[in-house]
This record gives C-alpha cells, structure tokens and sequence, in this order.
C-alpha cells in the first residue's frame, strides 16, 4: 500500500498524516511536539516508530511515495528534507506561495506569506463555498480572508489565548495559570475565575470583534471556518454559525500535494 506523509509543523506541535494516494483527509494522524526534532535521524527514528505503529494496526505492507509539509517553524525544515530523501529516497515538497495552489495569493510579497495559512485557504477553496474567514486559533490566532472567486484576499495576526495565559503567569507574583474555559459567569468573585474570565471572553470578544470589523470594510458577510486546537472552544461563543474543520490543513497538504 502507497502512502502520503503530510506534516503540518506548528509552533508547538507538528502533526503528520498518513494517506492513501486518493484520499483527501488522512487515515491517521500521529502528533509530537516541534521543539524535540533537532535532527534528521531523530525525526527519522520518530517517523519510523509510527509507521511501524501503524502497519501493525492496518496489517499491509506499506511504502512512502510522497513527502509534503507545511511550516512556520523554517529552522527545522531541512530536518524534514534530509529524512525524506535519506529514508525515502524521496524529495519532500514545502508549501510555499510559489508552487500550483488553485488560488490567486493577494499578498505584497507572496514569500512572506505562512505556509499553513496557504494550506489552510487551498483547503477552504476546495470545501466550502462563498466568501469566508478562515480562523486558525493555536499558538497564534491567523485570520484570513478568502474571496469566493478564489483570491487570498490577506487578513491578521495575534497572539493565542495559551501564550498570553502563561506569559501573565510568568510576569506577575500574585497571578496564575489557568485553563481556557468559560468560568461560568463573565463577572467573577475569585482570582481564578477572574483569570478565566478575562482570557475567556476577552479572546471572544477580540474573535467576533475582528470578524466585524472584517465584513464592514469588505461590506459584506463572510462564512467563518474555524481551525486550530481552541477551535472547539471559539465555536458556539462567538456568536456567529461556524464551521469547524480540525483536518482543514490536513486536507490542505493532500490537496497540494496532488496538484503539484
């Protein structure tokens, strides 16, 4: 059996799929954190554990024929290069804004332009119709803006909820860390809950705030795509329908990697 490696390398973690050659969404889906590859043997040894891992599961026999990924973390890049050529005898494929996308990059300089925001707006193009805001809510929070006809269009970035929660535990004496959750009430009567609060529904509010600020410059309304590890949590209290789609850049990759 031919299999696809998609890997998707964020800040924090990097999560790598596995395909078929004719799926879009991927059979299974391993996840490390970034900071442990520091070579091209360690990530080699890592990625040939799960293989293995998951040979056993499917019971077949199963060959690499293809290598892509999708980073914001650049200085591990030729990690990944060096392991699919010396494992695979493969060349691996980076998603950059120069390669056959199926959409126009409206971006000063498309180079500049992170690479799972290009994946996550190839995805977009190809599931959902209409105009939309693409949503990527991890380590920072990505806001993209993709017209129906195709055109990345721009958009924003800030900070995510998790970074700043540990940055204001790490900065102030009497402070400390707390979970992203909903505390129950917005006004609280404990430090705790006061904490969770704030981050809560401040991140909320910046969400939804952003969100119309967007469509009154376009002056129009926009689906919103939600992605990203606090995806779950920004659904349903931002008060605006959404699609949630963990396996956007997932799918994204795949998308990619046939067209190229």
């Amino acid at each position: 059996m031919n299999i696809i490696l998609g890997y998707d390398i964020g800040n924090t973690n990097t999560r790598m799929g596995i395909f078929g050659e004719k799926d879009i969404s991927p059979q299974k889906i391993f996840s490390f954190k970034t900071k442990n590859i520091t070579s091209s043997g360690k990530l080699g040894k890592q990625v040939k554990a799960y293989l293995k891992e998951y040979q056993k599961e499917i019971n077949d026999d199963i060959k690499v024929s293809g290598v892509i990924y999708s980073s914001v973390v650049t200085e591990v890049n030729g990690y990944y290069d060096k392991a699919a050529e010396k494992y695979f005898s493969l060349d691996a494929l980076p998603v950059t804004g120069g390669i056959k996308l199926g959409i126009k990059i409206n971006y000063d300089n498309p180079a500049e332009l992170g690479a799972d925001r290009i994946t996550n707006a190839v995805a977009a193009h190809r599931e959902y119709s209409g105009d939309k805001i693409i949503i990527d809510a991890g380590t920072a929070i990505t806001f993209c803006v993709l017209l129906k006809d195709g055109v990345f269009d721009g958009g924003l970035i800030t900070a995510g909820a998790g970074i700043a929660i540990d940055a204001l535990a790490e900065k102030t004496s009497k402070l400390i860390k707390v979970d992203f959750a909903d505390p129950g009430r917005v006004v609280a009567r404990n430090p705790g809950d006061a904490l969770k609060s704030g981050f809560f529904h401040g991140w909320m509010s910046l969400i939804s705030g952003i969100i119309n600020k967007i469509e009154n410059e376009y002056n129009r309304t926009f689906s919103i795509i939600l992605t990203g590890g606090y995806a779950d949590k920004i659904g349903g209290n931002i008060g605006r329908e959404c699609s949630i789609d963990p396996s956007l850049t997932m799918k994204g990759l795949k998308y990619i990697f046939d067209m190229n």
